[in-house]
């Protein structure tokens, strides 16, 4: 007995060793991959991606060390349980790096390139961690479904603080929806009644980051309702056609020529009392070539249309 507790690592010994791997493969290899698409932001983000990656490491190194060495026989189905297990947690450390870089207006193949990197860094490290961490293992014996359980008590706790702390500003950065025409034509009247939402309302927001345009903007709509049906103008006189429900959420937009660009708006939100509740996106077409996409979240408050 004496023998076999001395051949088990201490806890620390296997977490250490773990975020160790992790910290010089994980980021190594995400910076490769990510590189072919922003070599700047790859280089302003690695100290963040090392930081990530030795806490996923940790929590490899730890799952490791309470699940025990895999038996020769099955050594192989461990070190695939290694790869999956490495993939799932550099997916989790996309979040923190993603949401704390600044300076990267992200499109869908940027942000596709760096969930690939992220998951093949987390593959590497998480192999290379399996084959370090178990031979320190010493005799200690493990079995395929301890090892499923001592993950998810792991990881989902993980994730859950991933999501709670680094999604909304990850949500903040990833590229807005474009607005169809579909989207903002026919809108059939909600099954909203009377005309209590009538009125007009000062609205003020900021822009999310993946908009690509940073700061806040204001402005007033003045809104008619008769029933499930919305007319809305803005500040400038611009008609929007919309419609609303019973449970208070509306949506309303348009489309208008400027210039040599299209304009498509599409407000969608929720009324509460006297204010408002509202995201906008408004899609910028030159031809049929899609220009940009902005997202503007914030709230708006009734005033006196006499203001």
């Amino acid at each position: 007995m004496m023998h076999r507790l001395s051949a088990s690592p201490d806890p620390l010994r296997s977490i250490a060793t773990a975020a160790a791997v992790w910290a010089l493969v994980g980021p190594a290899v995400a910076a490769v991959i990510a590189a072919f698409r922003v070599f700047v932001w790859v280089i302003a983000s690695f100290s963040e991606m090392v930081a990530t990656a030795a806490v996923l490491g940790a929590v490899q190194g730890l799952w490791l060390y309470l699940a025990g060495r895999p038996s020769d026989s099955k050594y192989g189905v461990h070190r695939w349980l290694g790869s999956v297990s490495g993939a799932l947690l550099g997916l989790l450390g996309f979040p923190p790096v993603f949401s704390r870089v600044n300076g990267v207006v992200a499109d869908r193949l940027t942000v596709a390139v760096f969930l690939l990197a992220a998951i093949f860094g987390g593959i590497a490290a998480g192999l290379t961690c399996t084959g370090v961490v178990t031979r320190l293992l010493g005799s200690r014996t493990s079995t395929l479904g301890r090892s499923v359980v001592v993950g998810c008590l792991l990881v989902l706790p993980l994730a859950g603080l991933d999501y709670h702390l680094y999604w909304p500003e990850t949500a903040d950065r990833l590229p807005v929806p474009r607005v169809s025409q579909q989207a903002i034509t026919n809108f059939s009247a909600g099954n909203a009644r009377g005309s209590a939402w009538t009125g007009c309302y000062q609205y003020l927001g900021r822009y999310s980051r993946g908009s690509g345009v940073v700061g806040n903007e204001g402005g007033l709509l003045k809104m008619t309702q008769t029933d499930g049906a919305l007319n809305v103008q803005d500040i400038d006189a611009h008609p929007f056609q919309g419609t609303v429900d019973h449970n208070s959420h509306f949506r309303f937009g348009g489309e208008r020529t400027t210039g040599q660009d299209t304009l498509r708006v599409l407000w969608d939100g929720n009324f509460d009392g006297n204010a408002l509740l509202f995201t906008r996106r408004l899609t910028v077409l030159r031809g049929s070539n899609v220009m940009n996409t902005t997202q503007l979240t914030g709230t708006a408050q009734r005033i006196s249309c006499d203001h």
